[in-house]
């Protein structure tokens, strides 16, 4: 069994100047960065090792229009799966504590389709087996993590394939860039001024969203509100009221609901049970 499955290892690691981050280390949750040129696309790479109990069986993963390339490891084998753009709550908690190690490729909005280059609505909040919709991704990855001798090397075998299997970056851009625009004012940007500032038609502008996101910008832009205010409400002890006209909701109610219809429950009852989620 190589470094890269072993927890202590990473910890060790995180002293000797590696190319590894800890988020919560006593409980072996580690970050890798991506590659300069992959940054537009790739978000980073999470290192995770579950123990009996270690996430909650309600630990429920919030929207985040984006996908994810999940590498799980049982003790024997690396099962490779798709998750498409999230628009919808995913519980995982139950499942994620049973592997002994858990690679996650964490993509930005519109990332995914620069190396699967299909239409991103296709696929939206499903899971798929990796091997069955590019088998030379899926292969590439899972033997660059069995093969990795160190943290480093990991890092750079995980480059080297997505590099490798970047498309064409020219349109893909032009999305990344819209989807900066909406991020910029915490999703409040009407698709009518983007359509007015881009020349695109409204329509047009949905359906790029959907092939290369796989959401249309109503929903994509509500996704960046709700992950915005996750983060106030993360830092902030203000209360909703004072947060929602922060965010520029009309009303709280108008934001209770946005809440609601993106993480299922509401902001209070997020509050409360805050380490059962995760944005």
């Amino acid at each position: 069994m190589g470094k890269v499955y072993d927890q202590a290892y990473y910890k060790r690691a995180l002293e000797g100047g590696e190319a590894v981050s800890a988020i919560a280390k006593d409980i072996g949750v580690f970050n890798i960065l991506p590659h300069e040129i992959l940054k537009p696309y790739i978000s980073n790479y999470s290192i995770l090792f579950p123990v009996k109990n270690m996430l909650s069986e309600k630990y429920t993963l919030i929207p985040n229009a984006s996908g994810t390339l999940s590498f799980a490891y049982d003790g024997k084998s690396i099962k490779g799966e798709l998750w498409g753009a999230s628009s919808r709550i995913n519980i995982i908690g139950s499942e994620a504590n049973n592997y002994k190690f858990l690679l996650l490729v964490e993509f930005n909005p519109c990332g995914l389709y620069q190396f699967t280059s299909f239409n991103q609505k296709e696929i939206a909040d499903t899971r798929i087996d990796l091997d069955t919709v590019n088998k030379s991704l899926n292969t590439s990855l899972c033997n660059a993590i069995d093969q990795a001798i160190d943290a480093n090397d990991l890092a750079n075998g995980l480059n080297t394939t997505f590099l490798s299997h970047m498309g064409d970056a020219y349109q893909t851009n032009t999305i990344v860039r819209l989807t900066r625009k909406i991020h910029d004012t915490n999703g409040f940007l009407h698709i009518k001024e983007l359509s007015l500032s881009e020349h695109y038609s409204e329509r047009h502008l949905n359906r790029l969203f959907c092939h290369y996101i796989g959401m249309n910008v109503k929903l994509f832009s509500r996704i960046v509100r709700i992950n915005n205010a996750i983060e106030q409400m993360k830092n902030s002890k203000s209360r909703c009221a004072l947060i929602s006209q922060q965010l520029g909701y009309y009303d709280q109610s108008h934001f209770i609901n946005d809440f609601k219809a993106i993480c299922g429950v509401s902001p209070r009852q997020y509050l409360k049970n805050m380490s059962d989620f995760s944005n």
